[in-house]
């Protein structure tokens, strides 16, 4: 193990905590066309994207546990969800090695849109039957949008504070650089 683990380990327990925080006491209360952002998807996957794929499943398990808490939802629904995005999102932007603000928009809005038809279907199978191109039209693509608006600004947020590593194409461009 290295020596700062237990300094990432507290940034990750501070990061959740300022998102509970966030999320119940103002993100939630705040509706854009009808929906609110969902900081704990946001940080799920800004949290793969900047540290991979282990980092943002464990991340996004132990969100969708919290998220499930603070919803007072079935527990374990969104915490599957999110282990599934930020394995994803953790895994492509490994395979791909490079990624910029055009990529987390893209991959936001892409881990937003699968998580939401997924817990959409969840909630079809078990509550009340609504149409799903409804559910889609009004809730699924606004959120999507709204989650992928959001998700940039908290990445470079998170990025300038050093509570999230650099992308490997900032670094590697700076190395270029210095030769």
């Amino acid at each position: 193990m290295s020596r700062g683990w237990p300094a990432e380990i507290g940034r990750v327990v501070l990061l959740m905590v300022v998102a509970v925080a966030l999320q119940t006491l103002i993100v939630s209360r705040v509706s854009v066309l009808g929906v609110t952002a969902d900081l704990f998807l946001i940080l799920t996957v800004v949290t793969a994207i900047g540290r991979g794929s282990l980092y943002g499943a464990v991340f996004g398990f132990a969100a969708g546990v919290v998220a499930d808490i603070a919803f007072l939802e079935p527990l374990g629904v969104r915490a599957l969800i999110y282990v599934l995005m930020g394995y994803m999102v953790g895994s492509l932007v490994h395979r791909f090695t490079s990624v910029n603000l055009w990529g987390v928009f893209l991959l936001a809005a892409c881990a937003s849109f699968v998580a939401q038809v997924a817990y959409g279907l969840f909630q079809y199978a078990i509550g009340p039957r609504a149409g799903f191109f409804v559910i889609l039209t009004t809730q699924v693509l606004p959120e999507t949008v709204l989650d992928a608006l959001v998700t940039v600004p908290i990445y470079v947020l998170l990025i300038r504070l050093r509570v999230v590593p650099a992308p490997h194409a900032e670094t590697a461009a700076a190395g270029v650089g210095q030769e």
